[in-house]
């Protein structure tokens, strides 16, 4: 908690040209959807969710699966048979953010590449 997803993901979508309400995670919505001219965005926050069964019962497998989008999740990791589903299905990009050893503001991100192939 507090480690930076949600700022990580904002910067992500500015990025991509999106102009995003002040609304911020995704936490209790569970997903934002956007579009740019790379085409449709989700911003996913699965931090409420109870169990792997609740992700279908909301359909978000879908945006895995069924659509051609961009998929920005935060909390996928707590759920690791979909994240391996997730990352077979595809190119994955994984961020880890997490808070640098004894200070209060900086962080030390990671980000690694992996695809169907298992690689990464």
């Amino acid at each position: 908690m507090g480690a930076g997803k949600t700022t990580f993901a904002r910067a992500l979508l500015g990025a991509l040209g999106i102009e995003q309400p002040p609304e911020g995670s995704p936490s209790f919505a569970i997903a934002h959807e956007y579009w740019c001219r790379r085409g449709d965005v989700v911003h996913m926050d699965l931090y409420r969710i109870k169990s792997e069964g609740e992700i279908e019962e909301a359909g978000l497998e879908t945006y895995f699966w069924e659509r051609e989008l961009i998929a920005i999740t935060e909390w996928l990791a707590s759920w690791p048979g979909f994240e391996r589903a997730v990352r077979r299905s595809g190119v994955c990009w994984r961020v880890e953010i997490a808070f640098r050893p004894g200070e209060e503001v900086r962080r030390d991100v990671r980000i690694f590449r992996s695809g169907p192939e298992g690689s990464g």
